[in-house]
């Protein structure tokens, strides 16, 4: 079976270089059309088998394996005793709390100070329900993401930082993988603080005690259980790679980080905004990592390259989505960085051959096929041009290039003009290419910026005078698709409400009733933004 799957990609890459080659060097504008319906075809089934081979990679490991024993073991020894010390901490302050009598209540036992509450971070129990990251899940991340950064053979340059770091266990495993010089973690709720602080000072006792053992070669008797180190807590804490921090995350800048990991299942839409917002401005080293449970931040100059499913919070399996910055549309051309999940072997082949101008391939001066197909399919590939871009825009990466492509744009904007001469089919294959660049966070953000193009779009939406008509459901319905995943992100949320997107869609569900794609489309805006605006009762279970 994978000599024969070796064999079909074999081929594939044969006919993908060969009709590209035939586009780049036909004069004939029929010749050109025609082999951009054939390379087209190729591309979407390449591209559809690419992705069945994605998800079936994120099934491979759905079960709770005990993949890395003595970061467990050690992890679990550490947890035991800081919850002893968490104990004996708890029974002090209890005492101490009782001997304050003037200020004792039965809720004082369970809740903070009123003092304390007023400098609390200001954020909801919606966005920060506790859960629990197994060791064995984050074990198996960070050992997928090391062999993502440089085949497992190096440390990370830069920190681990856990957005929402609860009680600790993350940020102690994963300094104990020994990936990383610093870790630390963000944490808002006081009490999983406490925890965190003991599992922190228990980390430090067992990384001494094992500093000392490689050093000065110490022998079992000097490491007992009542070692003197462990009584006097002689050792350095300002040396541990361990931070925890008690603190609101948007006041954290992740500067430096080389992985940020956070368990994001609960968090609510303010909060997965800021975040994103944050975590994409940041100054992260260079071919960063996001991972994030369930959801998905809008971070558009990162790049989804990788998803897996693992078990995470009371041992259920959720998705795990692993995004990487980007430093350049290259894709993944630069050390340490990973190609898009969507982004198939037959795509990067046109990215990476180059070619010159007689489409011969040549020295790396020239430009690429891709950067020459879609020059030609812009100027000369008609209907099928536009598919063939649109089949292009299955690949993230892809999509990259094609934001930054001012020409490309510009085109899309004409062929998408209702009252321009574009006939319905060009206007429809238009808003196909725009519905796949919404798929990405760097298309959604590229079209929330480009006033051009939302004019466009919302001018096939609503009617000007009595004498002006509405585009064909179909395109309205690919539409308002798009503006749904560009309400994804928190930059297009905002522009899109300024436009009044709210009564544009209600309007359009009254006028078209009897359409079910456009039906469809309007209620996934209407959820979407009450969603976004905190409604109650209101799940949004998409990735943003």
């Amino acid at each position: 079976l994978h000599t024969t799957m070796n064999q079909s990609s074999s081929a594939a890459t044969k006919v993908v270089k060969q009709l590209s080659n035939k586009i780049i060097n036909s004069s004939t504008k029929p010749e050109i059309r025609s082999l951009f319906v054939e390379l087209t075809q190729t591309l979407n089934t390449t591209s559809e088998a690419h992705y069945i081979s994605a998800l079936n990679k994120s099934q491979l490991n759905v079960t709770q394996t005990i993949r890395f024993p003595i970061v467990q073991d050690a992890f679990n020894q550490i947890l035991k005793d800081a919850n002893k010390y968490e104990d004996d901490s708890n029974q002090q302050h209890h005492k101490r709390q009782m001997d304050r009598k003037n200020r004792i209540t039965f809720h004082s036992l369970t809740r903070v100070d009123d003092e304390d509450e007023e400098q609390k971070p200001k954020l909801s129990t919606s966005n920060a329900t506790y859960g629990e990251t197994p060791p064995t899940t984050i074990s198996s991340l960070l050992h997928l993401l090391s062999n993502h950064y440089d085949g497992g053979r190096t440390t990370f340059p830069g920190d681990f930082v856990d957005a929402g770091s609860g009680r600790g266990g993350v940020l102690c495993v994963a300094a104990l993988e020994g990936m990383f010089e610093k870790c630390r973690g963000i944490e808002y709720d006081k009490r999983h603080s406490q925890a965190a602080f003991a599992l922190e000072i228990e980390y430090n006792k067992y990384n001494y005690k094992q500093q000392q053992l490689v050093n000065s070669s110490a022998t079992r008797e000097e490491t007992k259980d009542n070692d003197p180190i462990q009584e006097s807590h002689d050792y350095d804490t300002t040396a541990s790679c361990v931070q925890y921090i008690c603190g609101d995350l948007g006041d954290e800048t992740f500067e430096g980080a080389s992985v940020v990991y956070s368990n994001a299942v609960v968090f609510d839409s303010p909060l997965c905004s800021t975040l994103g917002r944050i975590l994409d401005d940041a100054n992260l080293q260079p071919n960063a990592f996001v991972v994030t449970a369930t959801k998905q931040f809008a971070l558009p100059s990162f790049e989804l390259v990788d998803m897996l499913q693992l078990p995470c919070n009371g041992g259920q399996l959720f998705t795990f989505y692993i995004n990487q910055k980007r430093t350049s549309s290259g894709g993944g051309s630069e050390r340490g960085a990973v190609p898009a999940v969507s982004d198939s072997e037959y795509m990067r082949l046109l990215r990476s051959t180059h070619t010159t101008s007689g489409g011969m391939e040549g020295s790396s001066s020239s430009s690429n096929m891709m950067e020459q197909l879609v020059a030609i399919s812009l100027q000369d590939g008609g209907l099928a041009g536009l598919a063939f871009l649109a089949a292009l825009g299955a690949s993230e990466t892809n999509v990259r290039y094609m934001c930054d492509n001012h020409h490309l744009l510009s085109s899309l904007v004409s062929k998408l003009q209702l009252g321009d001469g574009q006939d319905l089919p060009t206007r429809a294959s238009a808003s196909i290419l725009l519905r796949a660049m919404s798929a990405f966070p760097i298309g959604r953000r590229t079209i929330a910026q480009d006033d051009r193009l939302l004019d466009v779009m919302f001018s096939s939406l609503v009617v000007l005078d009595l004498l002006a008509k509405n585009d064909h459901v179909l395109i309205r319905a690919n539409i308002v698709d798009s503006l749904g995943e560009v309400l994804k992100d928190h930059v297009g949320n905002d522009v899109l409400a300024n436009r009044g997107i709210d009564s544009v869609v209600a309007n359009l569900v009254d006028d078209t009733p009897n359409s079910e794609m456009m039906t469809e489309a309007c209620q996934a805006v209407i959820s979407f933004r009450r969603w976004r605006s905190g409604a109650p009762n209101v799940l949004w279970s998409e990735t943003l």
